[in-house]
């Protein structure tokens, strides 16, 4: 009797993954903190994603002529969302498929913010002239705003108050513009990015290298033309299609090699905001974790966050952390612990290093407590109009403390007096304006002082 075996062969499928490139989702949020506030932290995968792009981009050939006659060219891709925003990918690629954007041109160019197209098409006219018209639009789709607009992202232009007025017209975001562009007319649709090797191409477009930009709306009768590039040195008079930033070809082309991965795990970096001082900023197993010691001088940090794929594409996301330091906390930074409670040392009246300078005073001004006040007080700044005294002081980043303005006539006896205050907001904190009428008639000078106390 013979066995018979069967083998059953069971053919491994494997499964091809998805292009991917990293997106900003969410916004970190600005924070204003305080002294020993609770730590927040947050999930960096919630705020960064691996957004899937289509298996082809979208390649823009871009020509024109040098005044000297020389012919150059260069090339833009845009990798498009694959599922993230269908209704403006099918209108993008109809106006592809349509041969709507040859000879489309760069209409607005606003470095460091926005480069544009998609409005309007130049050629070269049988007399040698110039022929301008508009790309023919299909009617208006609906907005799909959910990926930030970051550097080099693609996002859809529209009418200003209406949200889903969007047809032919795109930007790509040369500037970190999430906190301008994802909060006006109901966000800005990005509908892609623009590939890493050719992104530098179009910042060679926005540092104006060979470009000047031009105000074509007296020329051309439309104000949306006022801010065109063209070959530097063009005048009304040698104006051709071929100094225009002109795309003479927009075509699908297969993914290029190597712009994006298939990895859709993130890593993340702290590219600043993780100096020593307050606050603390650290990462730590996928979350960022932000922390307010209740013993500080208090302090302000620019945070930028980034994300990066496997083949090297990056996002970031910049956001700002102010802690405002109190009386209480910056005792705590500054004292011996032992002396910390004893008001008799480290109390706002009292004077640890007998200075002659009292401990809420080195506060105000941002001294250690050590410091002789010979060496390190400083301010307040006279300011004087013409019918008014200005005292002008930089008080760093407290709170907590009452101000105001005394005055006199001999040094000695002092009397408290109106003032309106100004706040003015800076990098490295505030500074108070307070400013009184000034003293006229009998009185032969005046002297004029700043009065500190705690709320």
């Amino acid at each position: 009797m013979k066995l018979i075996f069967f083998l059953l062969i069971v053919p491994i499928v494997g499964w091809a993954q998805n292009p991917v490139v990293p997106v900003l989702n969410q916004l970190f949020p600005d924070l204003d903190k305080n002294p020993g506030d609770a730590e927040e932290r947050f999930t960096l995968a919630s705020h960064f994603g691996a957004e899937k792009i289509r298996d082809t981009a979208v390649r823009l050939k871009a020509e024109w002529a040098l005044l000297d006659g020389t012919e150059e060219s260069s090339e833009i891709d845009f990798l498009l969302f694959r599922e993230r925003t269908p209704i403006t990918i099918a209108n993008f690629m109809g106006y592809v498929n349509r041969g709507d954007y040859t000879n489309m041109i760069v209409h607005r160019l606003v470095s460091g913010f926005v480069i544009q197209g998609g409005g309007f098409t130049m050629s070269s006219g049988a007399d040698g002239g110039i022929s301008g018209a508009f790309v023919a639009t299909q009617p208006t789709i609906k907005n799909e705003f959910g990926v930030s607009n970051t550097l080099g992202t693609i996002s859809m232009a529209k009418l200003g108050g209406d949200p889903d007025s969007a047809t032919s017209q795109w930007f790509i975001s040369t500037g970190a513009n999430s906190d301008n562009l994802d909060s006006q007319n109901g966000g800005f649709t990005v509908f892609g990015v623009v590939s890493r090797d050719s992104f530098e191409v179009a910042l060679e477009l926005d540092r104006q290298q060979k470009f000047t930009i031009y105000d074509l709306g007296g020329v051309f009768g439309n104000s949306a033309l006022g801010s065109t590039p063209l070959i530097r040195n063009t005048t009304n008079a040698n104006f051709t299609a071929e100094r225009f930033y002109r795309f003479s070809s927009v075509v699908e082309v297969p993914l290029p090699e190597g712009q994006a991965g298939t990895d859709p795990n993130l890593s993340y970096s702290l590219i600043s905001g993780s100096e020593e001082g307050d606050p603390v900023v650290e990462l730590s197993e996928g979350e960022l974790v932000v922390g307010f010691p209740d013993a500080t001088f208090g302090g302000k940090k620019t945070v930028v966050v980034q994300a990066e794929d496997s083949v090297g594409n990056t996002v970031v996301d910049t956001f700002e952390i102010v802690m405002e330091a109190n009386y209480e906390s910056w005792r705590k930074a500054v004292f011996p612990a032992e002396d910390v409670e004893n008001d008799l040392l480290t109390g706002p009246a009292a004077d640890f290093n007998s200075d002659g300078v009292d401990n809420l005073i080195a506060f105000v001004h941002g001294l250690n407590g050590n410091t002789n006040a010979i060496s390190g007080l400083g301010g307040p700044s006279l300011v004087l109009g013409l019918s008014t005294v200005g005292l002008e002081l930089k008080t760093g980043l407290i709170e907590g403390i009452n101000f105001g303005v005394e005055v006199s006539t001999d040094g000695k006896r002092w009397v408290a007096i109106e003032s309106a205050q100004t706040t003015k907001e800076s990098a490295n904190g505030r500074t108070e304006l307070f400013t009184v009428a000034r003293s006229d008639g009998e009185v032969p000078r005046s002297f004029y002082r700043l009065r500190y106390t705690l709320n």
